[in-house]
Order: C-alpha cells, then structure tokens, then sequence
C-alpha cells in the first residue's frame, strides 16, 4: 500500500511489467512520490480502479489519468456519484462481471459502506488470488465466499470498538463508522478470522486504520490473538500506514497453494518481482 487512511488510499498491484493502481485517493504530488520510492514512475500505471467515489479514494485520479492518459476504471453508480466530469478515458467495471487486465483477473463485488456503492476485488494472480476490501462495513456472506481460498487479504481494521465508545466524535459519527454501512472494527475483523478464515491465507494486510479510534499495535494484537485461536500463527501481518508505504508483499516468494510451508513475504529487492502489491521502500 502507497498509503491507507482517512486521508488517502492507494495500492498498486504489479504482475510482470504490469502496473495497476486500486484507487488514488492521495493528491497527484503525494502519489507520484510514493511511486517513487518503489521504482515506478507514474507514466508506467497501466490502469486505476476505483472502489468508491469518497475523495480518500479519488482525490489523484483525475489528474493521474489526465496527465499520463491512464484508464480509469469504475462502475457507472460510482462515477456518478464522484461527479469528475470528462475522464480521457472511462472504462465501466460492473459488480460481478469479472475483468481481465494486465495478466489479472478482477471480479468485483458490492460491500456495505457508506457511500451510494462501493466494490471489494477478487483478483486472481498467477501466484494465487488476492482478496481486497479497504473500506466495508460488515463482513457479507458472499465476501467470506469470495475470499475463501485467497492467499492474500488487504482488509480494512478500521477502529478498536472501545476507542471509538471514547471517542471525541460526536454520537451520530460514532454510530455511522460501527454501522453496518461504515467501517469494519478490530473486533469484526478478528471474528471474520476466527470463523471464515480460508486456509489459503498466507498474509493480511490491515487497512484504513483510524488515528483517532485505533492503534497500530492493537490492530495488530487483535489479528494476531484471532489467528491463533485459528490455529494459524504461520500467517504474515502486515500494518499500514497513513504517512508512509508499507512492505512489498510478493505472491511469488511462496510457495504453490496447498503447500503451507513457512515462506518470506517482503521479497529480497534483487528479484523480480511477480503478482506484487507495492508497499514500502
């Protein structure tokens, strides 16, 4: 992940020379920085896909896709809802149509959160499938079907439920981010894990962390305590940051699915790297 918060989201996903950026929602400047520092200039984006019309999501893309003549990717809903006007180059993903870009394969899928639709991705890699939901509400029936057998999951672990109980916030924004409709808790995060964990699942990457509601180390904790009780301390967690990028997570250091032998996630920088999601430098 570039970066992932309240105040901006943006994962790129590589395979091969293939480039694919899953939201912008950094400015312009602070996106083409962070590219930066994993070797990627912003001219080299293939494609950006955008989840939800919140400006935490979009606030780059316009200009990324203006400047380097990029196609966005959105469902119609979204693009209404964003109302950016002309884009050099639309593209219409719907829920459930699946999308064959760059080598990958996206399904998308609606998820519960507060904005008119949002989308979650399956996205098969040829190292195994990756489960991305960044801003979901509750966790669904059909993302837990979704996500069975991905290998990897970026997913959202947005607020402790105790620090939000104390939270400066008023009563209705409270109630808003643990509605169903808002932002998923440490708490539901872990039960997910404790009951829906498939046994694919080498690594989750914990997004969209609140500064105000959340820790790092709590986050991190309750992952963890939940993967134990899954039997599962063999899995990676990996936090994300609002002001920094995160580890390289590389599909291809491990090994075929359903060989669970311990294998590095972060890959050595003197690899090539296949099926990555971009994070730190």
């Amino acid at each position: 992940m570039l970066g992932s918060g309240s105040a901006g989201n943006a994962t790129l996903l590589a395979n091969g020379d293939a480039r694919v950026l899953i939201d912008a929602g950094l400015s312009y400047r602070e996106v083409a920085r962070r590219l930066a520092l994993v070797d990627t200039e912003p001219a080299a984006i293939d494609a950006i896909m955008i989840t939800h019309a919140h400006g935490d999501h979009t606030r780059g893309a316009r200009l990324l896709a203006r400047r380097h003549a990029v196609p966005v990717y959105s469902t119609a809903v979204v693009r209404r809802e964003w109302g950016v006007g002309e884009l050099p180059d639309w593209r219409e993903l719907a829920p459930h149509r699946p999308l064959e870009l760059c080598g990958l394969r996206f399904l998308p899928f609606t998820v519960p959160h507060d904005a008119t639709q949002t989308v979650a991705f399956r996205i098969e890699t040829p190292a195994g499938a990756v489960g991305f939901a960044t801003d979901v509400g509750a966790v669904t029936a059909e993302l837990i079907e979704r996500f069975e057998d991905c290998r990897l999951l970026v997913i959202e672990s947005n607020h402790a439920d105790e620090l939000l109980r104390m939270s400066p916030y008023d009563a209705a924004t409270r109630a808003r981010i643990a509605g169903d409709a808002g932002h998923l808790s440490n708490e539901a995060l872990a039960a997910y894990i404790r009951g829906g964990l498939g046994p694919e699942v080498r690594c989750i990457v914990l997004m969209h962390l609140s500064r105000v509601n959340n820790v790092p180390e709590i986050a991190e904790q309750t992952c963890r305590d939940a993967l134990a009780a899954r039997g599962r301390t063999d899995v990676r967690v990996v936090v994300t940051r609002q002001d920094r990028v995160a580890p390289t997570v590389d599909l291809a250091a491990w090994p075929p699915p359903g060989e669970h032998d311990l294998a590095p996630v972060v890959a050595p920088a003197d690899e090539p790297r296949e099926a990555s999601l971009f994070d730190d430098a």
